[in-house]
């Protein structure tokens, strides 16, 4: 995925009005922020990261919640060598929403954001 598709996939998801603009907004410099980490204008597999991260922006905006991912799964992804940089990554997003962000949904994007960062900097 490169900027270019994330914007065409942002737009359907505004068109349709399952995102808001802010979330929307907040997605696309979180996509240029993580390119810029990985040092890569096309982060691969990057879909499901971005697609979640607006839709769970939209949720928390309209007071939705979420259930946790399952303790196995989150602790398994703790381990990886890239929980850290996926939490620096977390981080910018909550500087950029202007608030904390429900553990839930940190929890899903730590998954969400540790897999593309293995796949696109290698590892398991």
């Amino acid at each position: 995925m490169n900027l270019e598709q994330l914007k065409q996939r942002l737009d359907i998801l505004l068109t349709s009005l399952v995102v808001s603009t802010k979330a929307a907004d907040i997605t696309t410099l979180s996509f240029m922020h993580l390119s810029s980490i990985l040092k890569k204008d096309t982060i691969e597999q990057a879909e499901m990261l971005f697609t979640h991260l607006p839709t769970a922006l939209t949720r928390i905006e309209k007071g939705e919640q979420v259930e946790a991912p399952h303790p196995a799964l989150l602790e398994e992804v703790k381990q990886s060598p890239q929980a850290a940089l996926a939490i620096k990554e977390i981080d910018f997003v909550q500087q950029q929403w202007k608030k904390q962000l429900p553990q839930e949904e940190i929890d899903f994007l730590l998954i969400h954001y540790t897999n593309v960062l293995q796949i696109n900097k290698g590892g398991n």
